[in-house]
């Protein structure tokens, strides 16, 4: 009876030879290369294996302040090999130790674990999860179950979460007895030397399923994009964006680590493959990335930034940096392609550019139009949103400033809430954005729906509502219920008025994933009866043009 052993499993992209499979330092030929070797029984199989690493530990220099004449052959080592193996036209690499470290990722197909994984098991016998979720802040998280559970138990935005991880037990134990994976497979099963081949094969079959479709099609909202020209356009988009930020101007770009990772705020990062060597930050960041790129005078071109530049990262108790991404696989970005109905969106993240689902888009776009548009503030030539609440307040007697004005709700000490930005004469609550700074958008949906919430639901809150615009002067409060009075709630309204920069046609819009969440945001007001309405406010263009993309 074979044993059951735990192995983890990649397939090598259609069109990429073995020898390409690894990194440049463990490349054949390389002084890291790793010993081939064959493997018997199979024809086209190859072994390769070594030491990846040896390294003296981080402490070491710690220790020796205390007790010089430590033992000198202290060492932390990793050692590694990968089986390839051929299957059905295609390459399984089978992954022991270390070894992914000499691996080059581009040279393995994307979600190939996750696919396996959601093409085996069921939706009711989930057990981890890891998703992603998009915006102008990029939001990562794990959830794991003691036992097998159903999907809805995970907590899934459907709308706006990416899967990225996912494990559970498959409903054929025959072929499992558990798999989990993103890119490359974990599959504990029970297998010999001699079955791998046919294991392999039995993975690569599964892989190529369709069946995650019938429960879990939420996957497909966006669906990762293979054409190369297509990809080659994209990254163009990237490009300029990051000029654009270069050269001080504004854009959506923002950058989140790939994966959920073990460092933690205040460890180190660099920046490395354009000169910018020794440089300490302790956070990812955008405008750290750019500001090094023009202290360094970079002047090359999205290739370069896409293969060359790199991000390390170390704990704080280590002297080495034990965490590597390229640069590019930490970018979060939008944009389009195309017009009209020919327009399509695109999101990168995590070195992946996504197409948005065209049903999905239709849905998300659907729900936006329907939403009523109002013109309560108009356009503006203020910059930003502290200018423009310092011009309603002076120009507006109809408009009662609220921003910074906090009431407490009932049984919450420390619970400050902000009402609102403005209270307006005919009872709407009124919530202001810049959807050009730094900040998410899916913010000030947050902050409809909590002061909504406790508008409705919290008498106590109300009385400190009516008392706290009462201090502010204007006779507002006499628009506003005693606590002790219904609130008939159709007679108010939530206005979310968002400050946009024109498009090339001189139209306004939102970011599409900022339309995502705003779909989450009014569904939950709807329920509270209030009426919702949206006000895009035109702003100046920073440098006094209107902006090419019509959708960021």
């Amino acid at each position: 009876m074979a044993k059951t052993k735990t192995l983890n499993i990649r397939l090598l992209r259609e069109g990429h030879a073995i020898e390409d499979a690894f990194s440049s330092s463990f490349s054949p030929g390389a002084e890291r290369a790793l010993e081939r070797r064959p493997w018997t029984g199979v024809d086209g199989a190859s072994l390769f294996v070594g030491q990846i690493y040896s390294n003296v530990p981080g402490w070491i220099t710690f220790l020796e302040t205390g007790s010089p004449d430590l033992p000198a052959a202290i060492f932390t080592s990793g050692a590694g090999a990968v089986l390839f193996l051929p299957v059905a036209a295609r390459v399984a690499a089978v992954c022991f130790g270390h070894v992914h470290i000499a691996l080059k990722e581009d040279a393995f197909e994307r979600q190939f674990g996750l696919k396996v994984t959601l093409n085996s098991v069921p939706r009711s016998q989930l057990r981890t999860l890891d998703l992603a979720t998009p915006d102008a802040i990029t939001f990562q998280k794990r959830v794991q179950a003691s036992k097998d559970s159903d999907l809805q138990e995970f907590g899934v935005d459907m709308l706006r979460d990416l899967a990225r991880v996912a494990g559970g037990t498959p409903s054929d134990r025959a072929f499992a007895h558990f798999v989990a994976g993103k890119d490359s497979l974990s599959i504990t099963c029970e297998v010999e030397a001699d079955t791998i081949q046919a294991k392999c094969a039995e993975i690569l079959a599964t892989y190529k399923l369709s069946v995650y479709r019938q429960e879990f099609a939420w996957v497909d909202n966006m669906r990762r994009v293979a054409e190369k020209d297509l990809i080659a356009d994209l990254d163009e988009a990237l490009f300029k964006a990051l000029e654009d930020l270069r050269a001080g101007g504004a854009s959506d770009l923002h950058m989140a680590p790939p994966e959920i990772v073990s460092y933690t705020e205040g460890n180190e990062l660099h920046y490395n493959g354009f000169g910018s060597h020794g440089t300490n930050f302790y956070s990812l960041s955008i405008e750290d990335y750019v500001a090094e790129l023009n202290r360094c005078a970079f002047a090359g071109n999205v290739a370069e930034i896409k293969e060359g530049h790199t991000i390390k990262a170390k704990g704080s108790d280590d002297d080495e940096f034990s965490e590597k991404w390229r640069v590019y696989n930490c970018f979060v970005f939008e944009t389009t392609v195309g017009k009209g109905k020919a327009q399509q969106h695109f999101v990168l993240f995590a070195g992946s550019w996504y197409r948005v689902e065209k049903q999905f888009k239709d849905r998300v776009e659907a729900f936006f139009d329907a939403i009523p548009k109002t013109a309560i503030i108009g356009a503006t030539e203020c910059r930003n949103e502290r200018e423009l609440i310092a011009d309603l307040e002076a120009t507006r007697p109809d408009l009662l400033k609220m921003d910074q004005e906090f009431v407490t709700p009932s049984g919450v000490k420390y619970g400050n809430l902000e009402v609102c930005d403005f209270f307006s004469k005919d009872k709407k609550f009124i919530h202001l954005k810049d959807g050009h700074s730094s900040g998410p958008i899916s913010h000030l949906w947050a902050q409809g729906v909590v002061s909504a919430e406790a508008f409705v639901s919290d008498a106590g809150f109300r009385k400190g509502l009516r008392a706290k615009v009462r201090s502010l002067g204007g006779g507002f409060e006499t628009l506003l219920p005693k606590s002790t009075e219904k609130v008939t709630r159709d007679s108010y309204g939530i206005v979310y008025g968002v400050m946009r920069k024109p498009y090339a046609d001189g139209s306004l819009g939102l970011p599409f994933f900022s339309k995502v969440s705003l779909q989450a945001a009014a569904e939950r007001i709807a329920q509270f009866g209030i009426p919702l309405s949206i006000e895009l406010i035109a702003k100046p263009a920073s440098d006094g043009a209107a902006e090419e993309d019509a959708d960021e």
